[in-house]
């Protein structure tokens, strides 16, 4: 972060589902494993109905782009297809440059995963 010189990373993730508006059924496990692969300090929030956005202070960019891995991982193994829906899941993270702020990261990532 640019106040205090220490790294951070945010990440997006969103889940892709058909059909859609099935998203209630399933985001309560998907949030279940995006938070079991975050530490304790990380902070997830469910920002929509298909939504998750999780803060990683002290994490490079690189680094968060790891709980992607792991989330769409296990989601692809423990979700998708078995509460009759499809389910694809996909992720951005970013951190912000030089002069940037966290909000500016967040919106980048945001815009990543909408292209997604």
């Amino acid at each position: 972060m640019a106040r205090y010189g220490r790294p951070a990373s945010v990440v997006v993730i969103r889940l892709r589902l058909t059909p859609p508006g099935s998203a209630d059924r399933i985001a309560a496990r998907v949030g279940e494993i995006v938070r079991f692969h975050a530490r304790e300090t990380d902070r997830v929030t469910r920002a929509a109905a298909d939504r998750f956005h999780v803060l990683l202070p002290e994490t490079e960019e690189a680094e968060a782009e790891t709980l992607i891995e792991r989330v769409r991982t296990e989601c692809a193994d423990q979700v998708a297809g078995r509460l009759g829906a499809d389910l694809r899941v996909v992720g951005a993270a970013a951190s912000p440059s030089q002069g940037e702020t966290l909000h500016d990261a967040l919106r980048a990532a945001q815009v990543a995963v909408g292209a997604a």
